[in-house]
């Protein structure tokens, strides 16, 4: 960061997992955070640890982004702190494991909501204004997933589908601008977080093999952080995702997706 310039990056999902990290990489490098999340508890325990470790300023706002209107108001709760974003995080999502016409209808509109309604959103409001200061970054949490099919796990595949598309494509737009604006899709494979409780899939196969097949979220923080400030459009953390994914545009679809359904598959001993 530029001596004496003081600058605010907006995290969501920021009090576990990839955001909390990615909060660290922040922290560390002298930004004062705005934190979105829904555990007041656990958001305030970050930002204790947080200010104590580098002594950054943390603001948090206790927000369920799946909900309708609730990145309006994220974006109304920021301008009324008065301190202009210049990095803005998208890091909140979630998945759901499961044969999809057997999943509740309202469990994945949840998830659409959180993983592309909210995220678009906050986009479009957050880009607006930077574009017109000609500064600032984005950060798209997207995934491995979004480069194939995932059986099991098909909405989820889909929305970071979304999310890849969407950040290359508005990374282009902003280039034909000559805009200093860029935005960078984080595409990390599994990550050791709480994401796979939450999907319902403590008993998959890839939560059987984390010792192998899962990244720490430091890690994949690490490099996403310099990835944002490079300006990479995509970046893949992990020798063996960038290999995986760059060998699934040679195999067909349909082989994709049966290898990419043993992941998900419920581990028999």
């Amino acid at each position: 960061m530029e001596e004496g310039k003081k600058k605010t990056v907006l995290i969501t999902g920021f009090s576990s997992g990839i955001g909390r990290a990615l909060a660290q990489q922040f922290a560390g490098d002298g930004y004062d955070i705005i934190g979105v999340a829904r555990d007041k508890a656990k958001m305030e325990s970050t930002a204790s640890e947080l200010n104590s470790q580098h002594g950054v300023e943390v603001k948090l706002i206790q927000k369920d982004l799946a909900h309708d209107g609730a990145a309006k108001e994220v974006y109304d709760e920021v301008k009324d702190f008065g301190r202009p974003i210049d990095i803005l995080v998208n890091d909140a999502g979630v998945g759901q494991h499961g044969k999809f016409a057997e999943i509740p209808y309202e469990r994945y509109s949840h998830l659409i909501h959180l993983n592309i309604i909210s995220l678009t959103h906050l986009t479009h409001l957050f880009l607006k204004d930077m574009i017109s200061r000609d500064s600032g970054r984005i950060l798209n949490l997207g995934s491995v997933a979004g480069f194939q099919p995932g059986p099991l796990l098909a909405v989820y595949h889909a929305t970071k589908a979304y999310v890849v598309s969407l950040s290359e494509a508005l990374a282009t737009e902003l280039e034909e601008m000559n805009s200093k604006v860029s935005v960078t899709c984080l595409c990390p494979g599994p990550t050791d977080t709480a994401f796979f409780d939450r999907a319902d899939m403590e008993e998959t196969n890839v939560v059987h093999y984390k010792d192998k097949l899962m990244m720490p979220p430091q890690e994949v923080a690490e490099g996403a952080y310099k990835a944002l400030m490079d300006g990479e459009r995509i970046f893949i953390p992990g020798t063996m995702n960038k290999v995986s994914t760059f060998i699934r545009r040679v195999i067909p679809k349909s082989t994709q997706s049966k290898t990419q359904m043993k992941y998900y598959e419920h581990h028999e001993e």
